[in-house]
């Protein structure tokens, strides 16, 4: 295994000549947010090099970029902010004040609305990156989690961990327009309780050409199809225990399931409707990336520090590879060919083969404990 390094004096002589850097060819960088450094590390994948640290608020949880306006955008769960950069270098963040604990984030079809989850306050933000501003605030929501838009942009699944419902927000009037239920029996989490053992719905995920959408329900071992044109649901699926979220292989063949209650995995045909293997995975997964022509999984065990692999031509698992501490999440490049990996316990980003199943470098400096990494034209997730 290879390791390249840049060294603390470099990484700090790279932070301070940040507001000089052009990152504007996006699909050429890796982006990482640092949660205890405040800053997102930018890294050069033709060379596997920390190039930049770019300073943001404090305990950065989610980067985006918007490649239409060339802007970075970070969340700031510590300041209920968030900082976007010019990718052009013109100078430094600007800080955009919201609501309570910014989290996840998505982007609108058009790279300029901005949709922000508020998890504690229950809101989202919608920010216009072309004005710089908060321009809508959406209420009566229950701990709204991952957001994904409709493919014109005109409506947005909220997911809420604390219900068992998808709220649907119309953009234009920034209101909820309707709440599709995906469980039976207790519906929202007790309120003000701070419950972190109920499990409601960690996001709505798109198929890749944005015409289906899979909600799994934690508390209820379900998960559901949505059409995201009209938001009428199409089916129900039984899982296994506790599934965390679903995630989509690239070509949108299969949607790929952790059930962390029973320590599965489900697989599931986007053009059946069905559950079509269950295979073995492992304690506290918390991710799923795939890769080498959508031939392989990598599924993130957070709590045992491994990847377990699993081989989607054959379902079934194919391995495992042990990692050098815990794991967040990670992206594949958009050819497919390496997995960036962010272990926020060494402050390093493990580089993967996704044709050999294999670690083969890390990538030190980037920060401290970093939180993800982000891809322009690849499938980015957050926790």
């Amino acid at each position: 295994m290879q390791k390249w390094v840049v060294s603390g004096m470099a990484a700090l002589a790279l932070a301070g000549a940040a507001e000089a850097a052009d990152f504007r060819d996006t699909e050429r960088y890796l982006f990482v947010p640092n949660r205890n450094s405040a800053d997102v590390a930018v890294i050069d994948t033709r060379r596997d090099r920390v190039v930049a640290r770019l300073p943001v608020g404090r305990v950065p949880h989610q980067v985006l970029v918007s490649d239409t306006l060339g802007k970075l955008v970070s969340s700031n769960t510590a300041d209920d902010t968030i900082s976007v950069i010019d990718l052009g270098g013109d100078g430094p963040a600007t800080e955009i004040a919201l609501d309570i604990l910014p989290e996840h984030m998505q982007l609108a079809p058009d790279g300029e609305l901005l949709a922000v989850g508020n998890i504690e306050a229950g809101t989202v933000s919608l920010v216009s990156l072309a004005e710089m501003r908060e321009i809508a605030r959406v209420d009566g929501l229950h701990e709204p989690h991952n957001l994904t838009f409709g493919p014109d942009g005109s409506r947005l699944y909220v997911a809420n961990l604390g219900a068992d419902f998808v709220s649907v927000v119309d953009v234009a009037t920034a209101k909820v327009i309707e709440e599709i239920r995906i469980g039976e029996g207790q519906a929202v989490a007790a309120a003000g309780s701070g419950d972190m053992e109920y499990q409601g719905i960690i996001n709505v995920t798109a198929t890749p050409d944005g015409r289906l959408g899979f909600a799994a329900y934690g508390e209820g071992n379900r998960l559901a199809v949505l059409d995201l044109r009209t938001g009428r649901p199409k089916k129900t699926l039984e899982l296994g225990e506790l599934p965390w979220r679903a995630y989509t292989t690239a070509d949108g063949r299969f949607m790929i399931v952790p059930n962390n209650g029973d320590e599965t995995v489900s697989i599931i045909s986007t053009s059946s409707l069905r559950e079509v293997a269950r295979l073995e995975g492992a304690a506290g997964m918390t991710g799923v990336n795939t890769g080498w022509f959508e031939t392989t999984a990598f599924v993130v065990s957070n709590a045992e520090e491994k990847l377990v692999v699993i081989d989607l031509v054959t379902m079934e698992n194919a391995g495992e590879i042990a990692l050098p501490g815990t794991p967040e999440t990670g992206v594949t490049t958009p050819d497919g060919t390496r997995l960036y990996l962010a272990i926020s316990s060494t402050d390093q980003v493990a580089v993967i083969d996704t044709r050999r199943r294999e670690l083969v470098g890390l990538i030190d400096d980037v920060g401290e404990e970093p939180w993800g990494t982000f891809m322009v034209g690849a499938l980015n997730y957050c926790h």
